[in-house]
């Protein structure tokens, strides 16, 4: 199926993850660019808290009660903003601030910079993910997807999507998993998706491609401003970083973590703007901070590891407000209730920052990944954002080095985007760099230690300085480029020539804002080198298919396709997890005995996947089978992808035909499914 085929499963995803969004915000009086940037992590707040409260209420989790408790919502919004209106006679719409005027005057070119900003990258990073997937059918060839893809299909089917419960999709294995992400996607899959890849694949396009330029977008303009130029090389650079959005696609597959990811910098952008940082104010903004407790729920329930970082990267803001609040105190412009009232704000962050930072995550046991590199090595990637040893990104390099000096230079206003530039450093630094102990497990165990999920956090806090550079750039050409036009029109012969024409264009000419538009559509092409070529190779390595691929060959996909035919719906296949084969689930929609390769086991499910195979000759095995309806079992093998833990013995005796009482319904090449006979 070509990626044109699909369309209409791109739509379904497009109504799924911008529709509950964009209607309660329009409700709330959220107008401009903020409407479709704050959409999707609204969307994720509905969903991700519907699966939890439906779940508790017995309430179907799909697409006609999400509509349902939208619309419940969005009279509940109305209703409150006219009572707002009625009791304090102000205008309640929730207002953040429009993007200013550039230095291109032009009121036009003003207003295409925005939308380029995000048109651009959305183009560049879809056309990756799409020529890097091969299919809009495949799949990722990695362990972690054969929990995804199954939850997605168990939301489906069971329509629950409670993050509380839905564990390892088993009742036995049930426990917190954040749902967030796969929740959206079963929406999308629940609306009439021709696949569950489909809905997978274009799920995670609009991730990275929208809903990650478009955030990147809006933080910056919360730090740096909302001059359209600036905003535009931003947006553009923002499809540059090798590590995101393509690592965690890449790499894992780690869905939900790319999908709060993409929505951390709105979270972050938001949270800067209701501390009133760049106002020079002493205020909290009432608009955005109301704005921000909607969408943290949905970042959270994403992925619980993203408001971890969103408290770390908002700490500096948090200072400079309390320093704000000391200076004030100091000059007599506030009270003391007023200083002591920050300065308890302030410590009881931190507090709850450092309590969640304690206990939101792993055992060490988990935090497995080792250090790959010394100090000097970590630095340099991450001023060049190379990290995990990739080449040098020159052009965000250039641009990176001229935002530090930027800071330097007017480091009384820019110190904190400095200082959460620092903390996104020495967290890359420390888990790649520093040996294993208490200390590195302290600063790095909310992630695994891993060095992949920090690198991906990277270009958020990177972003903002090349912004910043991208300002300093623009400001110091600006008169350099008025001063030359004003050289040439001196020695212009004539008014008509082509020098004197050109003279005309200064730095509040129309002209010269498209020239800066091709100027920051050229860079972001130039910025596509070598690196992201190797990434979007790897994720076409990572999502083909191979007839010796680790963990679904083409045999073994060609005949999970056909179960649907073949097993009778209620009944439920036994296989080895870690040759592949529960992700029968996924792609036929037939129950699987572990729909996980790891979690905690019944009885009857640990007695099934030893022992099998045994029906014939034990007697505990097929009152089991009979019990789960287990009369079925896919035999991939010996193959395992993750060749340890437990030992699943029990379909093992199908791969040399030693099993008495089964019979071989369907072979595709290796891949076989068997029925067992010896239960009547």
């Amino acid at each position: 199926m070509s990626w044109w085929e699909t369309l209409p499963t791109l739509g379904l995803a497009v109504v799924v993850f911008f529709a509950p969004g964009l209607a309660l915000l329009w409700a709330a009086g959220v107008r401009g660019p903020s409407l479709a940037v704050l959409a999707v992590p609204v969307t994720a707040t509905v969903a991700a808290c519907a699966g939890i409260v439906f779940g508790y209420t017995h309430i179907p989790f799909n697409p006609v009660t999400i509509v349902a408790l939208t619309v419940l919502l969005l009279v509940l919004v109305l209703v409150i903003r006219r009572l707002v209106d009625k009791y304090t006679l102000h205008y309640s719409a929730l207002k953040l601030a429009p993007p200013a005027r550039d230095y291109f005057t032009g009121h036009r070119i003003n207003q295409l910079m925005i939308p380029l900003a995000v048109a651009i990258p959305a183009i560049i990073i879809a056309a990756r993910y799409m020529s890097g997937f091969g299919s809009p059918e495949a799949f990722s060839e990695t362990y972690d997807n054969v929990y995804h893809l199954n939850a997605v299909r168990y939301i489906a089917d069971t329509q629950s999507a409670n993050t509380l419960t839905l564990g390892n999709l088993t009742d036995a294995s049930q426990g917190l998993y954040p749902a967030g992400m796969h929740a959206m996607l079963a929406l999308v899959l629940m609306s009439g998706a021709q696949s569950i890849t489909i809905a997978v694949n274009w799920g995670t396009i609009l991730y990275a491609a929208l809903v990650w330029p478009m955030g990147a977008i809006f933080l910056v303009s919360r730090i740096v401003g909302s001059r359209p130029a600036t905003l535009l090389g931003a947006g553009v650079l923002s499809a540059g970083f090798s590590s995101f959005p393509y690592l965690m696609v890449a790499f894992g597959i780690l869905y939900p973590n790319h999908a709060a990811l993409t929505m951390l910098p709105v979270a972050l952008g938001l949270a800067i703007e209701a501390l009133g940082v760049r106002s020079g104010q002493l205020r909290i903004n009432a608009h955005a901070l109301i704005l921000l407790v909607a969408i943290v729920p949905g970042l959270a329930l994403t992925h619980p590891s993203a408001l971890v970082a969103l408290l770390a990267f908002a700490s500096p803001a948090v200072l400079a407000v309390l320093l704000r609040a000391v200076v004030h105190f100091k000059r007599g412009q506030i009270t003391r209730r007023a200083f002591v009232f920050w300065l308890a704000a302030a410590i009881l962050y931190y507090l709850v920052t450092l309590i969640i930072w304690i206990k939101a995550r792993p055992p060490a046991s988990a935090a497995t990944w080792p250090p790959f590199q010394n100090n000097a090595q970590a630095l340099g990637e991450v001023l060049t954002s190379a990290p995990m040893g990739t080449t040098v990104a020159w052009i965000i390099s250039f641009f990176t080095v001229v935002g530090l000096y930027a800071v330097a230079r007017n480091f009384r206003r820019h110190w904190w985007t400095l200082l959460m530039f620092t903390i996104g450093a020495v967290l890359y630094l420390v888990v790649s760099a520093w040996p294993f102990g208490s200390f590195r497990f302290f600063m790095t165990g909310v992630w695994y230690s891993d060095s992949n999920r920090f690198a991906a956090m990277l270009p958020l806090i990177t972003l903002p300085i090349v912004a910043l550079g991208i300002e300093w750039t623009i400001r110091k050409l600006s008169p350099v480029w008025d001063n030359g036009m004003t050289w040439i029109a001196d020695r212009a012969k004539s008014k008509e020539s082509p020098l004197a024409r050109l003279s005309k264009i200064r730095t509040g000419s129309p002209a010269l804002g498209v020239g800066a538009i091709v100027a920051f559509a050229v860079l972001g092409v130039a910025a596509q080198g070598g690196t992201l070529a190797k990434v979007q190779e790897k994720l076409h390595t990572t999502f083909e298919t191979r007839a010796d691929s680790s963990l679904v060959t083409t045999d073994e996909l060609t005949l999970m396709n056909q179960l649907g035919t073949l097993v009778p719906e209620g009944d439920v296949i036994v296989g080895n997890p870690r040759t592949g084969a529960s992700m029968a689930y996924a792609f036929s929609g037939r129950k699987v005995i572990a729909p996980h390769i790891v979690g905690a086991r019944s009885d009857s499910e640990r007695l099934l996947m030893d022992h099998w195979a045994e029906a014939a000759y034990n007697p505990d095995v097929c009152p089991v089978i009979k019990e789960k309806r287990a009369y079925w079992a896919l035999d991939f093998a010996d193959s395992e992808m993750a060749p340890r833990g437990e030992p699943l013995e029990g379909t093992r005796d199908l791969a040399s035909d030693s099993a008495p009482g089964m019979k071989l319904i369907k072979a595709v090449g290796k891949a076989r499914l068997f029925k067992v006979t010896a239960c009547g």
